[in-house]
């Protein structure tokens, strides 16, 4: 994995679950020589504040560079268009103690396989070798996930779990979910579509720190009606 600083612009009711678990953020199916990372152009350039830590390609291991991730603000929020999977950060977006996290986002395009996208929070040294956090996603076939990641190490919370809440993709690749992430106390509750789908505890897992999004490789996803306190 490689960090790359952003260039300033002005401007519970738990179902069945899946018996593979993805590797890193999520993504699972395919092959690393069936879906290589795509070729992105005109990235590299992103809202003021904002840092990237890319992934590195599955296939060669070499880093993924900046140039490849499109992350843009539109409207009340944000657009990405990816080649490597990516997590997006923001000094400012730094929270300890209690914290009510919450977007919409909008997988635009149908991907080759399964995938995943969502939030984190409890993000600690993203600039660094042992980057840290806890994330959230949802994947395109109506799953979710909750992990950790310890540096190099990605401890599985709660594994890839089907549940009726997640809206799926629809027949032209397009899928829309809420999700959020409330700390509160000694409480973390997950929810999709203001539905709790997981309870844990701050014990389980990191919480004080950066929270911001994760998306997958290869995604074409929108990210709106952010609601943060």
């Amino acid at each position: 994995m490689v960090i790359f600083p952003m260039l300033a612009l002005s401007s519970v009711t738990l179902a069945q679950q899946q018996p593979q678990t993805p590797p890193q953020g999520g993504r699972i199916g395919g092959g690393m020589g069936a879906d290589p990372d795509r070729v992105v152009e005109g990235g590299g350039v992103f809202p003021t504040g904002w840092s990237v830590r890319t992934d590195a390609d599955r296939r060669t291991g070499a880093e993924s560079p900046a140039s490849q991730v499109i992350f843009q603000a539109k409207g009340d929020g944000f657009h990405t268009t990816l080649g490597p999977a990516s997590t997006f950060y923001n000094p400012a977006w730094t929270k300890s103690g209690d914290l009510k996290f919450s977007a919409r986002l909008t997988q635009l395009k149908k991907p080759t396989h399964q995938i995943a996208y969502g939030l984190y929070i409890g993000g600690t040294d993203l600039a660094g070798p042992d980057q840290a956090y806890t994330y959230f996603m949802v994947r395109n076939t109506g799953e979710y996930l909750i992990k950790t990641r310890k540096g190099k190490e990605t401890p599985v919370i709660e594994n890839w779990t089907v549940n009726d809440v997640v809206v799926k993709e629809d027949a032209n690749g397009k899928q829309q979910n809420i999700l959020g992430i409330e700390v509160k106390g000694n409480d973390v509750v997950f929810s999709i579509n203001g539905k709790e789908v997981a309870h844990k505890t701050k014990a389980e897992l990191p919480t004080d720190g950066l929270y911001g999004f994760r998306v997958d490789h290869n995604l074409d996803v929108n990210i709106d009606q952010i609601q943060r306190n």
